[in-house]
Protein backbone atom coordinates (compact mmCIF):
# COMPACT_ATOMS: atom_id res chain seq x y z
CA UNK A 1 0.00 0.00 0.00
CA UNK A 2 0.57 3.70 -0.53
CA UNK A 3 2.32 5.27 2.20
CA UNK A 4 0.45 8.39 1.25
CA UNK A 5 -2.83 7.07 0.95
CA UNK A 6 -4.98 7.33 3.94
CA UNK A 7 -7.35 4.88 4.98
CA UNK A 8 -10.85 6.68 5.36
CA UNK A 9 -14.42 5.73 6.64
CA UNK A 10 -18.14 7.44 6.39
CA UNK A 11 -18.46 9.53 8.80
CA UNK A 12 -22.22 10.81 7.81
CA UNK A 13 -24.38 11.03 4.95
CA UNK A 14 -26.54 14.04 4.83
CA UNK A 15 -29.14 13.06 2.01
CA UNK A 16 -30.45 16.48 0.40
CA UNK A 17 -33.68 17.04 -1.15
CA UNK A 18 -33.94 17.81 -4.78
CA UNK A 19 -32.73 20.28 -6.53
CA UNK A 20 -30.29 20.39 -2.93
CA UNK A 21 -27.18 17.83 -3.12
CA UNK A 22 -26.34 15.26 -0.13
CA UNK A 23 -22.83 15.57 1.28
CA UNK A 24 -21.25 12.54 2.38
CA UNK A 25 -18.58 13.04 4.86
CA UNK A 26 -15.17 10.96 5.15
CA UNK A 27 -13.03 10.77 7.73
CA UNK A 28 -9.32 9.13 7.92
CA UNK A 29 -9.62 5.91 9.95
CA UNK A 30 -6.98 6.18 13.24
CA UNK A 31 -7.95 2.31 13.60
CA UNK A 32 -6.09 1.84 10.14
CA UNK A 33 -3.60 4.04 10.76
CA UNK A 34 0.22 2.78 10.11
CA UNK A 35 2.20 2.69 13.72
CA UNK A 36 2.74 6.46 14.69
CA UNK A 37 0.44 8.13 12.19
CA UNK A 38 -2.60 8.17 14.94
CA UNK A 39 -1.37 11.46 16.07
CA UNK A 40 -0.83 12.98 12.87
CA UNK A 41 -3.08 15.85 12.58
CA UNK A 42 -4.53 14.62 8.99
CA UNK A 43 -6.53 12.09 11.33
CA UNK A 44 -8.63 15.49 12.80
CA UNK A 45 -9.97 16.14 9.53
CA UNK A 46 -13.08 15.73 7.39
CA UNK A 47 -13.75 15.15 4.21
CA UNK A 48 -16.64 16.75 2.77
CA UNK A 49 -17.58 15.27 -0.86
CA UNK A 50 -21.17 16.62 -2.49
CA UNK A 51 -22.87 14.20 -4.51
CA UNK A 52 -26.34 13.67 -6.12
CA UNK A 53 -29.35 12.28 -4.47
CA UNK A 54 -29.56 9.25 -6.79
CA UNK A 55 -25.67 8.52 -5.39
CA UNK A 56 -26.38 8.99 -2.14
CA UNK A 57 -29.72 6.95 -2.06
CA UNK A 58 -26.95 3.96 -3.54
CA UNK A 59 -24.60 4.63 -0.63
CA UNK A 60 -27.44 4.26 1.86
CA UNK A 61 -28.56 0.84 0.30
CA UNK A 62 -24.99 -0.66 0.94
CA UNK A 63 -24.45 1.05 3.99
CA UNK A 64 -27.76 0.01 5.83
CA UNK A 65 -27.15 -3.58 3.58
CA UNK A 66 -30.99 -2.87 1.87
CA UNK A 67 -31.02 -5.81 -0.78
CA UNK A 68 -33.30 -4.07 -3.65
CA UNK A 69 -36.21 -6.35 -5.71
CA UNK A 70 -34.21 -6.19 -8.03
CA UNK A 71 -30.19 -5.58 -7.86
CA UNK A 72 -28.46 -1.81 -8.34
CA UNK A 73 -25.68 -1.12 -10.68
CA UNK A 74 -23.58 -1.15 -7.84
CA UNK A 75 -24.58 -4.80 -7.02
CA UNK A 76 -24.65 -5.90 -10.31
CA UNK A 77 -21.12 -4.39 -11.05
CA UNK A 78 -19.55 -6.02 -7.85
CA UNK A 79 -21.45 -9.65 -8.84
CA UNK A 80 -20.35 -9.47 -12.17
CA UNK A 81 -16.68 -8.61 -10.92
CA UNK A 82 -16.94 -11.60 -8.40
CA UNK A 83 -18.85 -13.74 -11.14
CA UNK A 84 -15.47 -13.63 -13.17
CA UNK A 85 -13.43 -14.57 -10.26
CA UNK A 86 -12.45 -10.97 -9.43
CA UNK A 87 -12.77 -9.19 -6.63
CA UNK A 88 -12.29 -5.19 -5.39
CA UNK A 89 -8.89 -4.83 -3.97
CA UNK A 90 -10.03 -1.17 -2.74
CA UNK A 91 -11.13 2.38 -4.02
CA UNK A 92 -8.84 5.61 -3.84
CA UNK A 93 -9.96 9.30 -4.26
CA UNK A 94 -6.43 10.54 -5.86
CA UNK A 95 -7.37 13.49 -7.61
CA UNK A 96 -9.31 17.00 -6.74
CA UNK A 97 -9.25 19.77 -9.53
CA UNK A 98 -11.96 22.69 -8.04
CA UNK A 99 -14.47 20.64 -6.41
CA UNK A 100 -14.50 17.62 -8.29
CA UNK A 101 -13.11 14.81 -7.21
CA UNK A 102 -11.85 11.68 -8.70
CA UNK A 103 -11.59 7.89 -7.70
CA UNK A 104 -9.98 5.04 -8.91
CA UNK A 105 -10.95 1.69 -8.38
CA UNK A 106 -8.54 -1.04 -8.01
CA UNK A 107 -9.73 -4.88 -9.44
CA UNK A 108 -7.77 -8.08 -8.55
CA UNK A 109 -8.32 -10.20 -11.47
CA UNK A 110 -8.20 -13.84 -11.47
CA UNK A 111 -4.77 -14.64 -12.93
CA UNK A 112 -3.75 -12.14 -9.51
CA UNK A 113 -3.01 -9.45 -11.60
CA UNK A 114 -4.69 -6.01 -11.20
CA UNK A 115 -5.82 -3.62 -13.15
CA UNK A 116 -7.57 -0.16 -12.28
CA UNK A 117 -10.32 1.48 -13.28
CA UNK A 118 -11.39 5.13 -13.48
CA UNK A 119 -14.51 6.13 -10.98
CA UNK A 120 -16.55 8.74 -9.70
CA UNK A 121 -15.95 8.76 -6.22
CA UNK A 122 -19.88 8.10 -5.11
CA UNK A 123 -19.53 4.94 -7.54
CA UNK A 124 -16.03 3.97 -5.83
CA UNK A 125 -17.61 4.14 -2.28
CA UNK A 126 -20.80 2.38 -3.28
CA UNK A 127 -19.10 -0.29 -4.66
CA UNK A 128 -16.37 -0.91 -1.85
CA UNK A 129 -18.89 -0.89 0.60
CA UNK A 130 -20.44 -4.01 -0.97
CA UNK A 131 -17.57 -5.43 -2.26
CA UNK A 132 -16.26 -5.12 1.58
CA UNK A 133 -13.12 -3.59 0.11
CA UNK A 134 -11.17 -0.32 1.69
CA UNK A 135 -11.49 3.05 0.79
CA UNK A 136 -8.78 5.49 0.63
CA UNK A 137 -7.94 8.71 0.30
CA UNK A 138 -4.69 10.17 -0.88
CA UNK A 139 -2.92 12.67 1.35
CA UNK A 140 -2.60 15.49 -0.96
CA UNK A 141 -6.54 15.38 -2.20
CA UNK A 142 -6.41 15.63 2.34
CA UNK A 143 -4.27 18.55 2.21
CA UNK A 144 -6.11 20.17 -0.74
CA UNK A 145 -9.90 19.97 0.44
CA UNK A 146 -10.08 18.41 3.78
CA UNK A 147 -11.74 20.33 6.72
CA UNK A 148 -10.40 21.01 10.35
CA UNK A 149 -13.11 18.97 12.80
CA UNK A 150 -15.34 21.35 14.32
CA UNK A 151 -16.12 19.42 16.91
CA UNK A 152 -13.33 17.42 18.88
CA UNK A 153 -14.75 15.77 22.40
CA UNK A 154 -12.21 17.70 25.41
CA UNK A 155 -10.99 19.91 22.85
CA UNK A 156 -12.15 23.23 24.80
CA UNK A 157 -10.88 21.61 28.04
CA UNK A 158 -7.44 20.87 26.25
CA UNK A 159 -7.71 24.61 25.40
CA UNK A 160 -8.81 26.06 29.00
CA UNK A 161 -5.59 23.88 30.33
CA UNK A 162 -2.89 25.28 28.10
CA UNK A 163 -4.40 28.43 29.05
CA UNK A 164 -4.21 28.00 32.65
CA UNK A 165 -0.55 26.37 32.27
CA UNK A 166 0.71 29.34 30.75
CA UNK A 167 -0.97 31.97 33.15
CA UNK A 168 0.53 30.12 35.92
CA UNK A 169 4.25 29.91 34.43
CA UNK A 170 4.12 33.45 34.04
CA UNK A 171 3.15 33.75 37.56
CA UNK A 172 5.42 35.53 40.03
CA UNK A 173 5.70 35.92 43.51
CA UNK A 174 5.57 39.90 43.59
CA UNK A 175 2.42 39.72 41.40
CA UNK A 176 0.44 38.81 44.72
CA UNK A 177 1.85 41.78 46.79
CA UNK A 178 -0.66 44.29 47.15
CA UNK A 179 0.39 47.79 48.70
CA UNK A 180 1.40 48.13 52.02
CA UNK A 181 1.76 44.68 52.93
Amino acid sequence: MDLDMIPMTIESLALGLIPQPSVLSLRPSKALALPGEEDDDIYDRVLPIWIGPTEAAAIAAAIDHTRAERPLTHSTMAQVIRSMGGSVSRAVIDRVKGTTFYATVYLRCPNGMYTRVDARPSDAIALVIRADAPLFVSREVLEAAALPRSFKPGADRKIEMEEFHKFIEGVKPEDFVTEGN
